[in-house]
């Protein structure tokens, strides 16, 4: 049995995001952090690869379960950096 293009396009993606959400963890801060010149918000690029990890480890849930609980982990990451607040 051959694996659709759809389920190719999905695996792709799923072990190219995931890896770029961990090593995007630098970039996190939270929504009302502040930075040399003034205040930093969400970065609307991590705000899109979050997304994009997210509904790819939820479409794969099936076939890469180990995979995509590293993604959903990841998410739930960014979320909790994200409200929480500057100390």
């Amino acid at each position: 049995m051959s694996d659709s293009t759809w389920s190719k396009v999905i695996r792709v993606a799923l072990f190219t995001l995931v890896p770029a959400a961990y090593l995007s963890m630098g970039l996190w801060r939270p929504h009302n952090s502040y930075g040399r010149f003034g205040r930093e918000g969400v970065s609307p690029g991590c705000l899109v690869l979050m997304t994009a990890v997210f509904l790819v480890s939820v479409l794969s849930w099936k076939t890469h379960q180990m995979l995509a609980v590293f993604g959903l982990l990841a998410c739930f990451l960014w979320l909790a950096v994200g409200l929480l607040p500057v100390l």
